[in-house]
């Protein structure tokens, strides 16, 4: 397999972050798929189901980018399948990998059978929104009891940190070394800094994101 190979978990703007770099790598001339090990949200072009029709090669180098999967319940896809995901490994330059749910929270942590990783993977992306800070966990953070969290307990930037910390990182095994953090929904001065403060407390390196609405969606 040629391809390298990107997997984007957590919460707050994985599949937005996915579809920006998605557009990028296709951009760069770099021949792109778009998967999930799990559900993620059935895009609105580019996307091949399973099984794929015998046609699928064609119509992916004329567009430079697919999302491939097998279709599922509520607008969902799911993953594509062994083979296939070894057929797009093959002939892709990058594929970019969802690996986990959210529930389209800002935050998240993470279950034990959680994130769902592929072998071959080259780096991990842990998503977080830092449109969670001042909200009660309950309406933040997908399974904040997990973490001892009550639904009332309000995200501060350390207890925000110690979500990302604990919650994803700490629970990642052998790939937390391959793991940087994404802050994203950093959209004005006063969350960039906030978001600055947080990465400064985390094990793991990262850095700040903002999308606009129009990149929002695959194109």
């Amino acid at each position: 397999m040629t391809a390298q190979v990107f997997t984007y978990i957590g919460a707050g703007g994985k599949t937005t972050s996915i579809f920006a770099r998605a557009r990028q790598e296709r951009e760069a001339g770099r021949l792109t798929a778009v998967v999930t090990t799990t559900h993620m949200r059935r895009p609105a072009v580019h996307f091949l189901p399973v099984p794929l029709r015998s046609d699928w090669q064609e119509t992916w180098r004329r567009s430079g980018l697919i999302v491939a999967g097998r279709l599922a319940v509520q607008g969902k896809i799911t993953w594509p399948g062994d083979e296939i995901y070894q057929q797009l490994c093959e002939k892709a330059d990058t594929v970019l990998v969802e690996g986990d749910g959210s529930k389209r929270l800002p935050l998240k942590v993470m279950r034990p059978h959680e994130p769902v990783i592929p072998e071959n993977c080259d780096a991990v992306y842990c998503l977080a929104g830092l449109a969670a800070l001042g909200q009660p966990a309950a309406a933040a953070c997908f399974h904040y009891e997990l973490l001892g969290l009550n639904a009332a307990d309000v995200i501060t930037e350390p207890l925000f940190a110690h979500i990302v910390e604990a919650g994803c990182l700490q629970r990642l095994g052998p790939w937390r070394e391959k793991t940087e953090v994404v802050l994203n929904q950093a959209d004005d001065e006063v969350l960039r800094q906030a978001g600055e403060r947080i990465l400064a407390r985390l094990s793991r390196p990262g850095g700040l994101t903002s999308y606009p609405k129009e990149m929002r969606e695959i194109r």
